[in-house]
């Protein structure tokens, strides 16, 4: 292939990547400047016929309140909330110590803790946003061959089939996952820390409803989260549950090839009877547990964002509402640099995202490395510092609001924009 058979296209900002991040990242700034042009490069299909995301999946995530603002401002959140439950209360417990604390949504002003929403559901209306957005172009399945810094900005060459396409951009917002193939072409290492343990995920059926009940349970061998989802239809009582259980690498082979009824077994030896018998599993995956942080998350002209710029430890549900934060922060500054003409690949102006985010990225890795590190060791102090300091978090109720501000990304100041109203949402 050569430069000259390649099709040349002129674009402000192009996205590579149509995970959740990236949708939600061209989402919020093709409405945020909508006299942008903004191509979104993906390499496998983008529509409404044959979603084959891997993130789209029967997982579930787990919304932060400060992620659902982001979402209604987009308009959003009236097609996905009814597929959404809302949390209501959060128990964070030690197994086989006294330490525990709980917060209710009567303690957040009456507002829901957060909200859980199967995967492949949420990929779907991102995808359905994009594609009904006029000035986001989609290039899918594609592949980004080589990413070059040129002085007006970056060029990419993109090959969709057989045919070739340089994409001459200002910014490159670059969101193509853990493994980022991306971050390795253009040389940006990173820093990483293996926990040597993998999260096995599952959904969940229960003899009880759970009433919005998500439980954080720390054991011996890792923490084990149960987050409550919507029941099938919708509008009864709903004993759905999505389980992100932590098992140290040696064992994971174990664990995913015992058969339905031991699995339950061993899952209820740790978390209990909370939500009565566990009565039915589904279809079990896993993914490895690392943390993972790029040496560079920002060059003139390209950004790093979700996975590619950090991967946390899934404990708390940290991860995806982070990189939403980010979104946030990135589009506010290049919302500002649009209307003063500045080029919105200046080094200095996306140094100036980094550092407005560099504070909340400390401290939610943090957040979740501590966690486990803490609840990890069965050292009899620490063990007894740990319950300690959960009970600390019962008894006072300042320290509690801090904690679970944290948790829920309402802790810092976050970017603020107008609110887009809904039929502005239509190509």
């Amino acid at each position: 292939m050569t430069e000259v058979a390649a099709t040349r296209k002129l674009q402000d900002i192009v996205v590579v990547g149509g995970g959740m991040v990236g949708l939600t990242q061209a989402l919020l700034l093709a409405h945020q400047i909508p006299d942008a042009e903004i191509t979104l490069v993906e390499s496998l299909p983008v529509n409404m016929q044959d979603v084959r995301q891997p993130s789209f999946d029967a997982r579930a995530t787990a919304l932060s309140p400060a992620t659902v603002d982001v979402l209604q401002k987009l308009a959003l959140w009236p097609f996905l909330e009814s597929s959404a439950q809302p949390i209501t209360r959060v128990h964070v417990s030690d197994r086989g110590h006294v330490g525990q604390t709980e917060y209710r949504q009567d303690e957040n002003s009456g507002r829901a803790l957060g909200y859980v929403i199967e995967n492949r559901r949420f990929g779907a209306e991102l995808t359905a946003a994009c594609l009904r957005t006029s000035n986001i172009s989609i290039l899918a399945p594609a592949e980004v061959l080589r990413v070059t810094p040129v002085r007006a900005g970056v060029e990419l060459v993109v090959r969709q089939a057989s045919e070739h396409t340089v994409l001459a951009a200002q910014l490159v917002i670059i969101a193509d996952g853990a493994n980022s193939p991306l971050r390795e072409k253009l040389g940006i290492g990173i820093d990483q820390h293996d926990y040597r343990q993998a999260a096995v995920i599952a959904n969940l059926s229960f003899s009880e409803p759970h009433h919005g009940a998500a439980f954080e349970r720390f054991t011996e061998e890792g923490p084990l989260a149960i987050l409550p989802m919507v029941s099938a239809d919708g509008r009864s009582q709903s004993h759905r549950a999505a389980l992100v259980w932590t098992r140290p690498a040696a064992q994971l082979e174990e664990t995913l090839g015992l058969d339905d009824a031991a699995f339950i077994d061993q899952l209820q030896a740790r978390f209990g009877y909370r939500l009565g018998r566990c009565s039915r599993v589904g279809e079990r995956s896993s993914y490895p547990l690392k943390m993972v942080f790029a040496r560079e998350q920002v060059r003139r002209g390209i950004v790093f964002m979700g996975n590619a710029a950090h991967f946390l430890h899934p404990v708390a549900g940290q991860g995806f509402n982070l990189a939403l934060r980010d979104c946030a922060q990135l589009a506010a500054l290049l919302v500002q640099a649009w209307s003063r003409k500045q080029p919105l690949g200046d080094l200095t102006l996306l140094q100036e995202y980094l550092s407005q985010q560099a504070v909340d990225q400390k401290i939610t890795a943090q957040l979740s490395h501590n966690f486990i590190q803490v609840f990890a060791s069965h050292h009899p102090l620490l063990q007894l510092a740990r319950n300690a300091g959960l009970l600390g978090i019962s008894l006072l109720p300042g320290l509690k609001q801090e904690f679970f501000k944290q948790m829920m990304g309402q802790a810092l100041p976050r970017a603020e924009f107008q609110p887009i109203e809904k039929q502005e949402m239509v190509g």
